[in-house]
């Protein structure tokens, strides 16, 4: 054989090697892993006051996420007219947490007592029913309050029972005072159960006459 033809034989050999190496390079195995985490979410819980007056409908706190703060849709704790000297208005109400989280703070807060002549009637005294009338408020231990838990304000001659006996503690005493704190949050889904009590001492003289007290009471959660 020529040596040119040996020549171009081992070009032609060299030129299949590097075809061969070429074309078997991606075959080489190597270490791979891998892990998926799906389905990751953060969602957010509630905190939403319901607020119902004896057997009424709940008043919450929140529509479609949105706190409100104070419903004007609440019904008045108490509403109580043509009264006289010694009469009284008591009156329930349920507090619920319908939110998923916990409440640490409770707080109820007494707006400012408005006194006005009384509708509906013709003569009118000039006495102040916000500096007379005597309020509490009770709490109890369930729905059909079968405990009285606390007093927390008004007189107690009683421990944990609210009652009339003291003359210092009216709607305007109360309005000063706010916000009082009601020691213990409210979890969620849980219930606090109170009495609103208000009354006209027996004492009260004809100044207050065909005159009326106005005020609001808010009720507040902190999470």
């Amino acid at each position: 054989m020529s040596k040119k033809r040996i020549k171009q034989y081992l070009m032609l050999l060299t030129v299949i090697g590097l075809v061969s190496i070429a074309s078997g390079s991606g075959t080489f195995a190597s270490f791979s892993a891998e892990t998926t985490n799906p389905g990751n979410t953060f969602a957010t819980g509630t905190i939403v006051l319901s607020n119902t007056v004896n057997a009424g409908s709940a008043c919450l706190s929140s529509a479609g996420g949105v706190d409100t703060n104070i419903n004007a849709a609440c019904s008045a704790v108490f509403n109580a007219s043509v009264q006289k000297p010694g009469d009284s208005a008591l009156n329930n109400l349920d507090l619920q947490n319908s939110g998923s989280l916990n409440a640490t703070t409770l707080k109820l807060t007494a707006g400012a007592c408005v006194a006005s002549d009384a509708a509906g009637e013709n003569f009118h005294g000039s006495g102040n029913p916000c500096t007379a009338l005597d309020v509490y408020v009770q709490e109890w231990s369930d729905s059909a309050h079968t405990t009285a838990t606390h007093c927390w304000y008004g007189g107690a001659t009683v421990a944990n029972t609210c009652d009339f006996s003291d003359n210092t503690k009216t709607l305007a005493a109360l309005a000063t005072a706010s916000p009082l704190t009601l020691t213990g949050g409210l979890t969620g889904g849980a219930h606090r159960y109170f009495t609103i009590g208000v009354e006209l001492p027996a004492t009260a003289g004809n100044t207050y006459q065909g005159r009326a007290a106005t005020d609001s009471l808010t009720w507040h959660i902190d999470q």
